[in-house]
């Protein structure tokens, strides 16, 4: 059977709206890779040409159900628990000590933000991390929360059920802790998840009501095209506290493009760390860079 392509002219309005809806650029040159991924989607549907998938894409209530498959296809969701070591051990001191010092003489509050948290072991690692290296975290009143455009994943997130290798990087004293294992599956406990919400947001919109201490934006900006990451970095910033901390992945495209350099209103650090102005007299201390 002759395998159905992907013309250009099909390419561009399909790409026009994942831009429509997602923000996400794709350039021309991603048609092939645009093509394979969607005939995946072809066959789950039953479809047999991209016409008719572009026509599901074009009506609202078809594309509401959709839209979360469209996006899985379009982007890489590899995600799992204490990915990348530098960046969890920099979590569990120096930030840690860092977020205590900004709370002297004020209520022991964190309000903590996983962007484009996927399935949500980013805003599940954090809450671990606190549980274990947070000093006298019963006296502490902690918000973490995961925000994603595509609801099939926080719908997953809200689970917590994970397979083995999600739970590949921690350590099996970590596991038995923190996870119940069950039918080859890793459920964890209700200390972790009552610490977690999650919540549909497009990171290119304000976010109501947020006053972030700890901002994660990992991964993520490498699928905008300029004007919309100016857009996310805006809404993203405008949501932190004035010394609030932000987490970028080791694709950031925000040191090497002059006009994104000149639209973050945060002060670089170090590789992957900036920082709020105006957070009063404590000092963040970046011994490590931290990449993701």
């Amino acid at each position: 059977m002759e395998l159905v392509k992907l013309t250009a002219e099909e390419f561009d309005r399909i790409a026009k709206i994942i831009y429509d809806r997602a923000g996400i650029y794709l350039p021309e040159q991603k048609i092939n890779l645009l093509s394979n991924r969607l005939r995946k989607r072809l066959r789950a549907l039953k479809l047999a040409t991209f016409g008719e998938y572009e026509a599901i894409l074009k009506d609202a209530n078809r594309c509401e159900e959709e839209l979360p498959h469209f996006l899985s296809a379009v982007t890489t969701n590899e995600t799992y628990f204490f990915r990348n070591e530098d960046l969890w051990n920099f979590f569990s001191g120096d930030l840690i000590r860092y977020l205590v010092e900004t709370k002297k003489g004020k209520p022991k509050t964190l309000h903590i933000r996983s962007a484009a948290s996927s399935s949500g072991e980013e805003a599940y690692t954090a809450a671990i991390a606190l549980r274990e290296k947070l000093p006298d975290f019963a006296s502490w009143k902690i918000s973490i929360i995961g925000t994603d455009i595509s609801k099939r994943v926080l719908d997953q997130a809200r689970e917590g059920v994970y397979n083995d290798y999600a739970v590949h990087k921690m350590s099996k004293a970590q596991i038995k802790r923190w996870f119940v294992c069950k039918d080859d599956k890793f459920h964890l406990t209700d200390q972790i998840k009552s610490m977690v919400r999650f919540q549909h947001h497009n990171l290119r919109d304000p976010f109501p009501g947020g006053r972030f201490d700890l901002t994660f934006l990992r991964n993520v900006l490498m699928y905008f095209d300029t004007p919309m990451k100016k857009l996310v970095i805006k809404a993203v910033t405008d949501s932190m506290v004035p010394g609030g901390v932000l987490i970028v992945g080791d694709v950031d495209p925000i040191r090497t493009t002059p006009e994104l350099n000149e639209a973050m209103p945060c002060a670089y650090q170090r590789a992957g760390v900036y920082l709020k102005p105006g957070g009063g007299t404590a000092k963040l201390n970046l011994e490590r860079a931290v990449t993701a």
